[in-house]
């Protein structure tokens, strides 16, 4: 021990590993505490500066690394002792702060040591000569004594908190204020203060508001909001601040800083309930005025929302409903200020309201005289939160409100300010409300509603009943009042116990009205919305009250007509079923009536080409509202979504199974049957999918035997249920070659009911190896792309997922099916192009698990980019391995997915693509271009960013490409280099944006297929898109010579057929008209 503390006091620049080697050896018990401090003895004591502070440093770091509890008593109080009595050492107050900090947390230390360390800090320390850091470990010390030795400071009193006030005044630095505000906020809370609120005010409200602003790259990671927030948890600690802190939080209120005005609000809101009603009420009257102009007049809805929610926070402490003190008109004196004081007395909760109150409900009152002017929308939101402060005030202003509302709506001189009338009187209600349990935090209603009992007749708004009743559901019928109606409903129905089943009924009967007949999308969507409500609040007067109706809009016919009355009323109540039939009572009827319907679609045999397109568009929607409606309640995470596996999945499978095992002489595959549409299957799909990927481990089982047994065996019971007695197996053989078509399609709902399993379910065959290995056979003879698209999905998701056990399949199958369907020229194209697509698909199943094995199959697409009859096919399949919309391998099938797979492919990929580019032949470069184009969407901004100087030169070629999709993929990539990294475009923008003009113009033409069309909008869209970002982003001086001709494409551009286009376009040439240096 003596060798290591003398090699430390001899070196020049001290061991920092030191402290650590005396640490270990006191654990050890090699030596005692006592020793080292012997050892150190001469040089704690040298008069030499830097060898005093060397020892101090040492004896500091120790106490840092040791056990604390090796500490006894005698030894923690000398240290103590001998810390405190080093603090007045400039060189030495960092160590001894520290070494102080430390012995705060050791057991033994006292009461004692804790007074003896808070008077030799407040007596020996002057924070205001040392720098920001030497001051930080001394607030660290004063916070941990508050922490560790609160007692020994609470027996110093107001010593300490004197002591305290002088030692920390001035501070600036946030990290150290935000130490100072939580010890002064203690301080505040639990000491004796009533000798030092001055000070302790002076110390706090000096840097009230917050004008801190972090720096980047901030080490310490404060916020301004933090500071703000700790500053307003002192002033708001005690009630003494508050009649030094409200006239200065009045003058606050008038600083032209939209800032500071902030800060005082919401510091308000936090203080007028600790201030009290007493203190509160001298200056109630100036700041109710203040309010309320903060109301009128803010600049933003946000800070006008804030001046409401202080004004509630001022009349909820001014009138709470139990009060100690309330506004008394017998015993109020009035203050020089003119405002309210506040009397002793207390009455029952319904007592009259007097004082500041009235005169601000008076003024909201005459704004509403004129109900249509601006100003009445404020003053109503001003009412709302009387009524939200508390009961008291509710009754009082329901009381004062709504009888000349209402009297002015049934005066007939003034029949056009009903609308206006209503919409007020709606949010009045609404303020009454209760809240939505699963509302958006945008949606969420500004206040909480009071506490007011509406049963028995005991609600304020009972005399105002049957008016409100009346007038709500007959000027429903009024367009202009129609909105309004719906919202005051809403808010009736939302109050709670107030209506009666047949006042309820009579509600709801109202707004079903508007949903049926709405006369404009605005006032469908406000009663769709109003009766999401009602399905949350009242369920069964929705069965009973609205589904009825909503179902009968349902055409009697499987043809309706695409564009006729019929078929929109039809997607009408599709959409409305949709919103309302979330909860599980309401969707298990849902769903049994939708199978129902489609059950009587599915079995029509169509006589003509256009009554099989309206059947099986009828049989879409319906599956397409089945799927919409089960994704929002897996988003909801509603838990009943997984029984359905035995109620609705084999009634549904039945639907598309059955029809196929029908065979009559002379009818055969020329029937027109909706049920064989192979695009419904696809459909039906999604709808299992969902269902399947809610299911636990053990349903999927057996489940999984269930689809086994019936594509496999043709025991259809299996997975039918009764459906599918009395099936004979033989007629039911879909992987058999020699079953008509419309069966083999059945490969893609086999694919759907698969996704999802785990990948610790068995797939539906005994032998893995056997079952990949038929499928991949099978890609090779499918009869369609329904019976491709679910080979290759089938194959990839099981690969993924089972990897570790098809390794033969990976290593000897797949290449020996490469070079014999794909690489061999020989075979027919349409073979290698299905072929190729398989092999892309297996090898993104192992990309997105980062298996290895599959960046060797990437390089071979490469090869054969080469191929003059797969070489474009190659480029652009390479899209298909980023892409993830399909939602094949997802999360939620339980596929195996690693962090960062793309920017791992992308990173072995893009490389390839650029080197093979630069070496390539001028034609063979398009090929590259094309590949680089395809994939572009999905390579990650960071990388993209990262090879800009490479990828840059052939993006801009790759924008003279004949594939406007190509091309499209490209403008989007070049707008978000535009947005990320403006600068570095600049140079090149100039080119771009002439090549980009090119694509605002021309379509696929009158003989183009509606795919072309959708490609050339695209096109048109995004060339438009990037445009509209270059004003924003790139200097004028960049493109100012390019202005007159951007200008001249846009206008054209404006005549576009399509309205997407030309509302694009009108956004685009606004920002350019604007556009100027």
């Amino acid at each position: 021990m003596t060798q290591i503390v003398r090699a430390y006091l001899a070196l020049d620049i001290p061991d920092p590993s030191t402290a650590q080697q005396l640490a270990n050896g006191l654990a050890r018990g090699d030596w005692k505490m006592l020793q080292i401090v012997k050892e150190l003895g001469g040089a704690l004591t040298s008069e030499v500066d830097a060898t005093r502070a060397k020892g101090v440093e040492l004896l500091s770091s120790l106490m840092v690394k040791m056990d604390k509890e090796l500490l006894d008593r005698q030894m923690t109080k000398t240290l103590t002792t001998f810390f405190v009595d080093k603090l007045s050492e400039k060189t030495s107050l960092v160590p001894c702060a520290t070494a102080l900090t430390e012995l705060t947390s050791c057991p033994t230390f006292g009461t004692g040591e804790g007074m003896e360390v808070a008077r030799g800090v407040l007596s020996s320390v002057n924070l205001k000569v040392h720098p920001q850091a030497i001051r930080h470990s001394v607030y660290v010390l004063l916070d941990h004594l508050m922490t560790h030795s609160r007692p020994a400071l609470k027996r110093l009193g107001n010593d300490f908190i004197a002591g305290y006030c002088a030692l920390v005044e001035g501070e600036k630095d946030p990290r150290n204020l935000m130490i100072s505000f939580s010890v002064i906020k203690v301080i505040l809370l639990e000491f004796d203060i009533v000798q030092h609120v001055e000070d302790l005010f002076d110390i706090t409200f000096c840097y009230f508001p917050i004008t801190f602003t972090p720096p980047p790259d901030d080490p310490y990671g404060i916020s301004s909001e933090d500071l703000i927030v700790a500053l307003r948890g002192c002033l708001s600690a005690t009630p003494l601040f508050g009649r030094l802190a409200l006239p200065l939080f009045l003058d606050k209120m008038q600083a032209a800083s939209e800032k500071a005005k902030r800060q005082t609000l919401q510091a308000l809101i936090a203080c007028f309930p600790i201030y009290g009603a007493e203190v509160s009420g001298e200056w109630a009257g100036r700041f109710s005025e203040a309010l309320i102009i903060e109301v009128f007049h803010a600049s933003d809805g946000d800070m006008q929302d804030l001046a409401l929610h202080t004004f509630r926070s001022l009349y909820a402490t001014l009138y709470p409903d139990h009060p100690a003190r309330r506004v008394d008109e017998a015993d109020h004196t009035t203050s020089e200020g003119g405002d309210v004081e506040m009397s002793s007395s207390m009455d029952a909760e319904d007592e009259k309201i007097e004082g500041v109150a009235v005169k601000a409900v008076l003024n909201s009152l005459d704004e509403l005289q004129e109900p249509d002017k601006n100003n009445a929308k404020p003053a109503v939101r001003i009412l709302t939160a009387f009524i939200a402060a508390s009961n008291r005030l509710a009754r009082y202003v329901i009381k004062q409100t709504l009888p000349p509302l209402l009297e002015l709506y049934k005066d007939q001189d003034q029949i056009a300010l009903r609308p206006s009338i209503l919409s007020h009187v709606a949010t009045l209600l609404s303020s009454m409300s209760e809240h939505e349990p699963e509302i958006s935090t945008s949606a969420a209603p500004l206040f909480f509603p009071p506490t007011l009992s509406h049963a028995s007749g005991e609600s304020p708004l009972e005399p105002f009943r049957d008016d409100l009743l009346t007038i709500f559901t007959s000027s429903s019928r009024a367009l202009t009042c129609r909105n309004a109606c719906i919202s005051g409903l809403v808010a009736l129905l939302k109050i709670p116990a107030f209506l009666s089943s047949a006042e309820i009924d009579f509600c709801v009967s109202a707004i079903n009205d508007v949903l049926i007949q709405p006369d404009g999308d605005e006032y469908y969507d406000a009663a769709l919305d109003a009766l999401v409500v009602v399905a949350r609040l009242f369920p069964r007067t929705v069965e009973y009250a609205t589904l009825p109706i909503l179902f009968r809009a349902f055409p009697s016919s499987p043809t309706p007509g695409p564009a006729s009355q019929e078929s929109e009323a039809y997607r009408r109540a599709l959409e409305a079923l949709a919103a309302l039939c979330l909860r599980p009572d309401l969707f298990e009827i849902f769903t049994l009536r939708l199978t129902s319907r489609l059950e009587e679609i599915l079995s029509f045999a169509a006589t003509s080409p256009s009554d099989f397109t309206a059947a099986t568009l009828y049989a879409h929607h319906i599956l397409e509202a089945l799927r919409a409606v089960l994704q929002e309640k897996i988003r909801r995470n509603h838990h009943d979504a997984s029984k359905y596996i035995e109620r609705f999945v084999p009634g549904l499978c039945a639907l598309f199974i059955l029809p196929t095992l029908r065979r009559s002489v002379g009818e055969m595959e020329d029937r027109r049957e909706v049920a064989k549409d192979p695009r419904l299957l696809i459909d039906v799909g999604k709808v299992v999918n969902l269902v399947v990927q809610r299911v636990d481990l053990e349903r999927q089982t057996a489940f999984s035997r269930a689809v086994n047994e019936a594509f496999h065996r043709g025991k259809l019971e299996m997975l039918l249920g009764s459906a599918g007695k009395g099936t004979n197996s033989a007629d039911f053989q879909p992987f058999a070659s020699s079953s008509p078509t419309s069966q083999q399609n059945l490969v893609s709902l086999f694919t759907s009911l698969l996704l999802a399993m785990r990948p610790a379910v068995s797939l539906p065959s005994t032998d893995l190896l056997a079952f990949l290995r038929s499928f991949l056979a099978r890609s090779l003879v499918s009869q369609n792309e329904i019976q491709l698209v679910a080979v290759l999905h089938l194959l990839s998701n099981s690969v993924n997922k089972r990897v570790q056990d098809v390794g033969e399949f990976v290593d000897e199958d797949l290449p020996r099916f490469y070079a014999e369907n794909v690489k061999d020229g020989s075979k027919p194209l349409a073979v290698r192009r299905s072929a190729l697509r398989v092999y892309t698909w297996v090898a993104k199943g192992l990309i997105v698990r980062s298996d290895q094995r599959g960046y060797p199959m990437v390089d071979q697409l490469l090869d054969l980019f080469h191929d003059s009859e797969l070489g474009r096919t190659a480029a652009t399949s390479l899209s298909a391995i980023a892409e993830e919309k399909d939602r094949v391998l997802s999360k939620e099938n339980f596929a195996v997915i690693r962090l960062l797979y793309k920017q791992r492919f992308f990173t072995y990929l893009l490389p390839k693509l650029l080197t093979s580019h630069k070496a390539a032949s001028s034609e063979d470069q398009v090929i590259y271009l094309t590949a680089l184009s395809s994939v572009l969407q999905h390579i990650p901004k960071q990388l993209t960013l990262s090879e800009l100087p490479k990828l840059l030169p052939l993006l801009i070629t790759a924008l003279d490409l004949p594939d406007p999709l190509l091309r499209a993929n490209v403008i989007d990539a070049l707008a978000v280099l535009v947005k990320e990294v403006p600068a570095e475009m600049e140079n090149s923008i100039s080119g771009i944006a002439t090549k980009v003009l090119k694509g605002l113009i021309g379509g696929p033409g009158p003989g183009g297929s509606p795919a072309q069309a959708r490609s050339a909008a695209q096109l048109r869209l995004s060339s438009l898109s990037f445009l509209a970002s270059l004003p924003t982003h790139i200097p004028y001086l960049a493109l100012h010579s390019q202005k007159a001709v951007v200008l001249k494409e846009l206008g054209k551009a404006v005549d576009d057929p399509r309205k997407d286009v030309r509302r694009a376009a009108v956004e685009c040439r606004s920002k350019w008209f604007l556009y100027s240096g």
